[in-house]
């Protein structure tokens, strides 16, 4: 028996059962189990002490054989910060349970709570920077899922959004705002905008928000390069202009239920009246043949308008030979099925409850938004997601992170068909007759919480690296990306002066040809010796110094052969201006083209003026007749007649001189 015991004992597993991370243990009862050493096991453990640290405690105890010892109900994370601690401040801004209902729990359940100070350090030393972390990774992700989608199946047309605004507060006291931008297609919120009141632009008024939020997202999401085709908003006014003005190539759809919600708005007030006893009765008819006619008219609004202005013959019992009615045009009856006669609520068409329901029925605002108003686009996610967002100011921005999160997770479980339906119950909707269905759903798996939590010690290491980087001088971030940006302007002027002086110093006095024509094809020097255009470049220069040569001989040879009655004076320039002309030879070879031609041609127009300054009345009657067929001979003779009149004299003065 005593072998069947052994072996019964050695049988028992001592392996104990996977235990949550954190379990509620009663103090007497973690107590018991200090009455001796958990080191040693020497029941003379004496001076038992605790330290508490918010949820943690930290027990110490002295024994004879031990000296000290203590116990730690929660591990550190990273050696800095107790686990309980920041689990608890993580959960509790994930989610969204409020720090000072969180410390109601606590009192309540007698359980001790991080203090208020330490829960606001550990938030913003560790939680934001990790939410920040995996919000960055989670909006990757969403913007590569849509740009697939649009990769796929709607490339060329571009991607429709839906946009609406929310308040912090109703009326004009509102301080923050949250504009949202929903892909239609997956449901996914591809950006959201956080305005405040007191922003640039906003300058206090609480109606801007909303506009300057759409406006900037648009810029954001043309940015990122997305191609928008429409956007569905409600019937606000100034982001209609807004959109007209600095987006015309975005199609502006509208919500028709924001438009409906104002004939159901009128229609109300009008059966309170007096004189309106019928209207209560047509209320709800006339709402759910509005958004019949929406739903059924899809693409031939036109048609569809004019089965809503029908609904005013309907209600003074008309429902066919509408080509009578000066109002209707293109249809000719109801659609609905023949009705029993009953003149019960009817309306007299020379009532005045008729005269008030035509206002209303043919509003302007509503007719022209209903052309403009799609049956499958409309602001019925944007106000899910406006929902959930039940926050105070306080963290307003870092907490709209969080309901972005948890919006997008249920958007994509639904995608993936990964969500479960409970349940589901009818709902009587205000203003339609027929009930909608809501389905309750299974609870969510929100992964990103956890994703939180594995972030944090990362976060810890960086932050320890940035108090050591602190300590020790070294410049932060921008520090460095400033001082690296000054270091590269400063090489950059360095090398512009020296490529300066490089360039003066190659010069001289000559002129750098490499210059004028750009250095070559990519800045190198060119080589002349295999450059066509410097071959030619050089001929041109042989060519000008060789007649340069020849000039100069020339005019030594004039000066030997003249006397000094010719050195100065008008004869003798005009006489070596001829001779340099007819015998020079520049760019262009022998013949009137060179720049003997140019001197030519100078000095017969010198002779043409001292004939003008000599015989005025004729030369004068020239230049004011209208240069015709005749006028221009007459100048050609007379310009002969010149030229000739002074080689004689310039033979004559030849003949003299021998």
């Amino acid at each position: 028996s005593s072998q069947e015991t052994v072996d019964s004992t050695e049988s028992i597993d001592n392996s104990l059962p996977d235990l949550p991370p954190y379990l509620l243990i009663a103090s007497s009862s973690l107590l018991n189990l200090f009455t001796r050493c958990p080191s040693c096991g020497d029941p003379s453990i004496h001076s038992l002490s605790f330290f508490q640290h918010g949820s943690a405690v930290v027990l110490k105890w002295k024994c004879n054989k031990c000296v000290k010892s203590s116990w730690p109900s929660q591990p550190l994370l990273c050696g800095r910060f107790y686990e309980g601690n920041a689990k608890i401040a993580t959960a509790g801004h994930t989610t969204g349970l409020s720090l000072p209902r969180l410390a109601v729990f606590g009192d309540v359940l007698g359980l001790p709570l991080p203090a208020p100070r330490t829960e606001y350090d550990l938030l913003s030393k560790l939680v934001l920077p990790a939410v920040d972390i995996v919000y960055e990774r989670h909006m990757r992700y969403v913007e590569s899922v849509v740009r697939n989608k649009l990769e796929t199946h709607m490339k060329r047309r571009g991607i429709d959004l839906s946009i609406d605004g929310r308040y912090s507060r109703p009326g004009f006291t509102a301080l923050n705002a949250t504009i949202s931008f929903i892909h239609l297609t997956t449901n996914l919120i591809l950006l959201v905008i956080n305005m405040h009141k007191h922003m640039k632009g906003i300058d206090g008024i609480s109606g801007r928000m909303e506009k300057e939020g759409v406006r900037r997202g648009l810029k954001i999401l043309l940015a990122k390069l997305y191609k928008i085709r429409s956007v569905c908003t409600d019937n606000d006014a100034k982001i209609g202009k807004m959109l007209r003005d600095d987006f015309s190539v975005i199609k502006h759809l509208l919500d028709f239920w924001h438009l409906v919600k104002g004939i159901n708005h009128d229609l109300r007030e009008l059966a309170k009246k007096k004189q309106c006893p019928n209207i209560q009765y047509w209320r709800k008819k006339l709402i759910n043949h509005a958004h019949y006619i929406h739903s059924k008219f899809g693409k031939s609004r036109k048609l569809g308008l004019q089965y809503w202005l029908s609904s005013l013959a309907h209600v003074t019992g008309r429902h066919r030979h509408f080509a009578k009615v000066p109002f209707l045009h293109g249809i000719a009856k109801c659609k609905h099925s023949r009705l029993g006669w009953s003149n019960a609520h009817l309306i007299r068409r020379d009532s005045e409850e008729f005269q008030l329901l035509k206002a209303v029925i043919m509003k302007p605002t509503f007719l022209a938004g209903f052309l403009r108003a799609s049956p499958k686009k409309n602001t019925s996610p944007n106000e899910c997601f406006n929902s959930i967002i039940n926050i105070s100011s306080k963290w307003y921005g870092e907490l709209i992170k969080l309901a972005h999160l948890h919006y997008n997770t249920l958007a994509l479980l639904d995608m993936l068909n990964l969500r479960e339906e409970r349940g589901n119950s009818s709902v009587k909707v205000i203003g339609r007759e027929g009930e909608t269905v809501k389905r309750k759903m299974a609870t969510a798996d929100h992964a990103w919480r956890r994703e939180v939590w594995a972030e944090i010690p990362g976060v810890i290491e960086k932050r320890k690296l940035d108090l050591f980087m602190k300590k020790v001088g070294a410049p932060t971030d921008r520090e460095y990306v400033l001082a690296m940006q000054e270091e590269e302007k400063d090489v950059e002027e360095a090398e512009g002066a020296e490529r300066a002086e490089e360039r003066e110093e190659g010069d001289g006095g000559e002129s750098d040809v490499s210059e004028e024509l750009g250095e070559g094809l990519y800045g190198e020097e060119v080589d002349s010796d295999h450059n066509p255009v410097m071959d030619a470049i050089e001929l041109s220069d042989a060519e000008d110094e060789e007649s340069a040569e020849e000039e100069d001989e020339g005019v030594e040879k004039i000066a030997l052969s003249s006397g000094s009655e010719w050195d100065e004076g008008e004869a003798g320039e005009r006489w070596m201006a001829l001779h340099q002309g007819g015998r020079g030879r520049g760019r262009g070879g022998r013949g009137g083209r060179g720049r003997g031609g140019t001197v030519v041609r100078h000095e017969v127009a010198a002779v043409q003026a001292s004939v003008s300054s000599a015989d005025p009345s004729g030369q004068q009657g020239l230049s004011d007749e209208p240069k015709g067929g005749t006028a221009k001979k007459r100048e050609r003779r007379a310009t002969a007649a010149a030229k000739k009149k002074g080689e004689e004299e310039m033979d004559e003065e030849d003949s003299s001189s021998d």
